[in-house]
């Protein structure tokens, strides 16, 4: 923090229209500056849309020391939420997590309790513990993934896990945000973050209703594996053994799996890349059974000069149509590390692109792209073209995106004049517009990191703001309902940016804020069913609407959940196409009228 304090000192920045400084000043924000979405200390937005969004972070100033602070977007709602452990100590506040219109998290309010479970809706009131599960101290709640709509998981000492074995034990527990409501579903040791933490986005991650998580059995059989859970007991189980290396001789042990990159896919399966013993480091997938568990591709053949497996994994992933894009070893073995995608077969685990054609002896030199995040139909990342000036292509590390074919993969610009990196990071789309962090020079000893902005995908990136001298180190990118907050290293306070593009349009643009349970293409969810007076039965498949009824069809009405009407069609049909419609994603009310009355249904659109 010592950067950041100094900084306060320092004169406020001009910024640009939009933006604005929400924290008091003599406040200072203690987020982490990594790019994990799960981090310790984090910016996290919670809500909904009925009761609106609100965001929650850490901060600390001389009379409370660090504690929850909540923001609803104006300087005047900015506040500490409540004095955890009253006066300056900290109440190291920790791990918020997005809990529906809530956030749950771990904190210490006395030394007697120590780290336990609590919840917050951003009032002081409804600021509590939930349960107190570790009578001998702090129970130490940590991995908060929320499985459904009404639970979250997360792991946790009691009593008898801090007993159990040569040393105390974090077991898997369940609840709906009430003490009632939070039990132990499994005795399993739940390793929080793991063995390998490259993961730039999360540890732990949901797939549909059901998460997956790193453990050992509680008597240490595995090292660290694949588990999964949908917040059951029935329900939470150890996948595969997948490194069978004998760790202990004694016992029998295997060693751990160093499982890293859990990424969703379309909640239909889970991504990641595992260790084992036969191919090293390699990417897998799992559709949450022991048989739909398997490695993809071995994509680094042979053993090494010490007879270990060369696997070397894959890096910064990202889900884009039908296939699972990644950093990873060029299966022809002549292009280096470069974009991957996968499919989950072999066939279909292929070089997308060569990023970097600089030749060496076996081929060509590596591109090492990091992926950020899809933005206007195509793959964002940053990747090494090289910095040989004998070629003219060889711009450095830049800004590139990919539709998926290696025509279609090209250098979007050239922000750091000559072969300077531009460092891109941390690439998130708010009000379709991508913003990320990067540098258009290269400073001495350092990165700059300011805050850029592109409109489109071909747009050569702006600079949003830069925040003074030196590096600024912008970083904890979040999106509040539309709205870009972010902190920085050099002024450690929470920015917003309100920003809109010429032609911004609510039906393609407008974010959507709220998880998604269903699996892409299964169809949607239907909420809820009001039936009127009318003998009509409104269907909704995914992509049109249809209202089985005998009687005549007088209009069909669509509204937002804030009551606006969106759509309004009298022409007697029945049948309305909803995905030509140009409905953005959300929860919508139906209305069709009849001459026999009205009914209405609630629909999500996805």
């Amino acid at each position: 923090m010592t950067a950041g304090v100094t900084a306060m000192a320092q004169t406020t920045p001009v910024l640009p229209e939009g933006m604005e400084i929400l924290t008091p000043e003599g406040v200072t924000m203690t987020t982490g500056d990594t790019r994990t979405f799960d981090m310790a200390k984090n910016i996290v937005v919670a809500g909904s849309k009925e009761k609106g969004y609100k965001t929650y972070f850490t901060a600390q100033d001389a009379a409370c020391g660090e504690e929850l602070w909540v923001t609803d977007g104006t300087a005047a709602g900015t506040k500490m939420v409540k004095d955890i452990y009253p006066g300056p100590v900290s109440s190291n506040v920790s791990y918020i997590t997005r809990f529906n219109d809530k956030v749950v998290f771990a904190a210490t309010a006395n030394e007697e309790d120590g780290s336990e479970l609590w919840i917050s809706d951003g009032t002081e009131s409804g600021t509590y513990m939930i349960v107190d599960l570790n009578i001998l101290g702090g129970s130490e709640p940590q991995g908060f993934c929320q499985v459904n709509e009404n639970q979250f998981i997360f792991s946790a000492i009691d009593l008898e896990s801090t007993v159990y074995g040569e040393s105390e034990q974090h077991w898997l527990y369940v609840s709906d945000g009430t003490e009632e409501g939070t039990r132990m579903i499994m005795d399993c040791d739940v390793k929080y973050p793991g063995m390998s933490v490259n993961n730039d986005r999360t540890h732990f991650v949901r797939v549909g209703r059901k998460v997956f998580f790193k453990a050992d059995s509680k008597d240490g059989e595995y090292g660290e594996t694949l588990w999964v859970t949908d917040g059951t007991t029935e329900g939470t189980i150890m996948l595969t053994d997948i490194n069978t290396t004998v760790a202990n001789d004694a016992t029998g042990a295997t060693a751990g799996a160093k499982l890293d990159w859990f990424t969703n896919f379309k909640n239909q399966k889970l991504f990641f890349t595992a260790y084992s013993a036969e191919y090293g480091q390699e990417p897998w997938v799992s559709d949450g059974t022991p048989e739909g568990t398997y490695m993809i591709r071995d994509l680094t053949e042979g053993f090494d000069d010490n007879g270990l497996p060369r696997g070397a994994g894959a890096f910064t992933t990202c889900a884009m149509g039908d296939y699972m894009y990644f950093r990873g070893n060029d299966p022809g073995n002549t292009a280096g590390i470069e974009l991957i995608r996968t499919d989950f077969t072999y066939e279909g685990t292929t070089l997308v692109a060569d990023l970097n054609k600089v030749p060496t002896a076996t081929g060509t030199n590596n591109g090492t792209p990091d992926i950020f995040c899809v933005y206007d139909g195509v793959l964002f990342m940053k990747a090494q073209s090289g910095v040989n000036a004998a070629y003219d292509f060889c711009k450095g590390l830049e800004l590139f995106y990919s539709d998926g074919t290696a025509e279609g993969t090209v250098m979007q610009s050239d922000l750091n004049p000559g072969t300077g990196p531009n460092a891109a990071w941390e690439g998130i789309v708010v009000s379709g517009s991508m913003y990320f962090r990067a540098q258009d020079e290269t400073p001495s000893g350092s990165q700059f990191w300011e805050l850029f902005r592109i409109d489109n995908k071909d747009q050569f990136p702006v600079k949003v703001v830069d925040l003074g001298a030196g590096p600024d180190f912008v970083h904890t990118l979040r999106n509040m309902n539309g709205d870009l907050y972010f902190t920085s290293q050099i002024i450690p306070r929470l920015f917003k940016y309100s920003y809109r593009k010429d032609g911004y349009d609510p039906a393609k643009d407008l974010d959507e804020m709220d998880p998604v349970y269903e699996e892409e293409g299964a169809g949607v969810n239907i909420v809820e069913s009001v039936a009127g007076d009318a003998d009509v039965e409104i269907v909704y498949n995914g992509s049109y609407l249809q209202f089985v009824t005998s009687a005549e069809i007088l209009n069909v009405a669509v509204y937002d959940i804030a009551g606006r009407a969106v759509m309004n069609v009298s022409n007697g049909e029945n049948t309305l196409h909803v995905k030509s419609s140009g409905l953005g994603n959300g929860l919508y009310i139906v209305k069709v009228t009849t001459e026999n009355g009205t009914a209405a249904k609630q629909i999500v659109v996805k």
